[in-house]
């Protein structure tokens, strides 16, 4: 596969198969996280793998923290989490990504950031169905304190195979985003 056909054609996958990932191509996706730039060579990235029942015991507190906050600030303000916490209970594999940069740079933020996306591609491109989930934050201090971590944390991504097509939509053009200045 190219990588331009990668880029252009990966999905977010909002709807998996039960089947099982198997372990190697799970950490097929860490290693391609791996080879991201990272600020100062740090690799601040660090991940939690979740499957069964790791996963559905992590789902149930979300779930729990999901609805104390929707009993305090109203279900618009949780916007799509309660779908989130389906997908990432759909999907056999839930990384929960960390960022464990020492000086809190946003430079360490964008290089997990480019670690997740390198996962996202290194998943399409193994046939995988991929969901960044950002959702996770409404529980940051519930889940950091589930998992006894002092790190940052930086989202989740739901793995497995995709039983849907994700949503295709116009992209802008170079030139409506891109000002080229001589």
């Amino acid at each position: 596969m190219e990588l331009i056909e990668a880029i252009r054609a990966r999905r977010s996958i909002r709807r998996f198969k039960a089947d099982p990932v198997p372990a190697e191509l799970v950490r097929e996706v860490l290693d391609a996280a791996n080879y991201a730039p990272s600020a100062k060579r740090g690799e601040q990235w660090r991940f939690t793998v979740l499957t069964s029942g790791a996963k559905e015991a992590f789902l149930k507190m979300f779930d729990a923290e999901l609805d104390s906050f929707i009993e305090k600030n109203g279900a618009a303000a949780a916007g799509s989490a309660k779908n989130s916490c389906r997908i990432m209970g759909e999907a056999p594999v839930l990384v929960v990504v960390w960022n464990n940069g020492p000086y809190g740079w946003l430079t360490e933020e964008h290089s997990v950031a480019a670690a997740i996306q390198n996962m996202l591609l290194r998943a399409y491109d193994l046939g995988l169905g991929s969901l960044w989930v950002g959702d996770v934050y409404i529980a940051y201090e519930a889940i950091r304190g589930y998992f006894g971590k002092e790190w940052k944390l930086s989202g989740a991504v739901s793995l497995g195979y995709p039983d849907s097509v994700g949503a295709s939509f116009k992209r802008k053009t170079v030139d409506q985003v891109a000002e080229f200045l001589s």
